[in-house]
């Protein structure tokens, strides 16, 4: 008994000794993210982590419900389901023009539960840049040093444009594995202080020469949005987009802390039905209803490619302003938000189609792939519910 004593106490003595390691060292984020992770049974951030985190309310305005003409379940096969069931699909969502045409819910979700967008947040904060444009507050022409001094100190920072930043060719090596527990990603997500995080990256090389996708450049783009408008990210998307969109719920950003910064790169918590609306505002180039929520053009540079090489040397087609692109010979074209446990938001503009898909995993791309498989599956899904829907009507 005392042996089994003696040795709890020094496993006691142990843990305290590595966990006091880590905040001396500056890695007290990798105990901050223990709890959403490895004690939750997850080797990575997962869908259901808001309770983990300090977050941000993203206010709705007036709820503009979706019309509905739903199929029934079994409008898709039971091989399609399974599919989904195997990816652990929670939801999946189609829109046909404005209303619902096929709405499934799994594993306890359903229309009004919010769950993590993780990269999706991304192609938001980029629709925030560009409300902020439409209203003269920030050109993505200019340089970044404008509105953050410490990119006005090195030749090369000071060439850095807001459009280079929106196309991830800014050359600056923040890093964007979440595997690595020392990794810029990992201390972005369960670090304390991401402003501070940030400040030492600066360009490495000539901006714009190369495309490398990297979290980093969105905190740079919330950052320069707080200059201009002296507003955070979640209350100018609120004001701009999501209190004029319909949404039903309150969104909710992902802080580094209590009244901290938003993680503009990945935490926004929102409803799938809520979602599709950011889907639709982008599938009609920037309208709801009539009605201007971001300009033509905007939406327009959104998605048109970067042209830029990326580190193997194939010029990238597949991205444009924080928005990924489908390769321009694919039918029916489109684009998507993208999250990285499979978490989409598709418009399919000659189709008129909005498709989400939510749930805790995806299928793993090959090396240097542009568009992930599943991603193929959803939209293809999508086409069939449409047939299906017009046979119906």
């Amino acid at each position: 008994m005392k042996l089994i004593k003696r040795l709890l106490i020094s496993l006691v003595v142990i843990i305290l000794l590595a966990v006091t390691g880590l905040y001396i060292t500056g890695n007290g984020h990798i105990v901050n993210g223990l709890p959403s992770t490895y004690l939750s049974g997850n080797s990575k951030p997962d869908i259901d982590d808001m309770s983990f985190h300090d977050v941000r309310a993203v206010k709705a305005g007036e709820p503009m419900p979706w019309n509905e003409s739903l199929l029934a379940e079994n409008a898709l096969t039971s091989e399609d389901i399974d599919y989904m069931d195997e990816l652990e699909t929670t939801a999946f969502l189609v829109i046909k023009s404005d209303e619902i045409i096929y709405e499934r819910y799994a594993m306890g979700y359903d229309e009004s539960t919010l769950s993590n967008s993780f990269s999706m947040a991304k192609s938001f904060a980029s629709l925030c840049i560009g409300t902020a444009s439409d209203r003269g507050l920030i050109r993505e022409t200019e340089k970044v040093a404008k509105y953050l001094p410490r990119f006005a100190q090195d030749e090369q920072d000071k060439r850095l444009t807001i459009r280079q930043v929106l196309q991830m060719r800014s050359n600056i090596d923040f890093g964007e594995s979440y595997g690595d527990p020392f990794g810029y990603m990992a201390k972005a997500y369960f670090g304390d202080d991401l402003l501070e995080l940030t400040e030492p990256f600066h360009v490495s090389g000539y901006p714009g020469t190369l495309w490398k996708y990297e979290g980093g450049n969105t905190v740079i783009l919330s950052e320069i949005l707080t200059k201009a408008t002296n507003k955070n990210l979640s209350e100018w998307f609120s004001a701009t987009v999501w209190s004029q969109i319909g949404a039903e719920n309150d969104a909710y950003w992902n802080l580094d802390k209590e009244d901290g910064t938003e993680k503009a790169f990945s935490g926004f918590y929102a409803t799938a039905r809520d979602f599709a609306r950011v889907g639709k505002l982008m599938r009609d180039r920037g309208k709801w209803d009539g009605r201007k929520i971001v300009g033509f053009d905007w939406v327009e540079s959104s998605i048109t490619p970067v042209h830029v090489a990326n580190a193997e040397g194939d010029v990238v087609e597949h991205y444009g302003y924080q928005w990924w692109l489908a390769p321009q010979d694919n039918e029916p074209w489109h684009f998507s938000a993208r999250g990285m446990r499979g978490q989409y938001i598709i418009a399919v503009p000659s189709e008129d189609l909005v498709i989400v898909r939510l749930g805790h995993n995806r299928v793993e791309s090959e090396a240097n792939a542009t568009m992930s498989p599943d991603l193929s599956r959803w939209v293809d899904l999508g086409l069939k519910l449409k047939e299906k829907h017009a046979e119906r009507h």
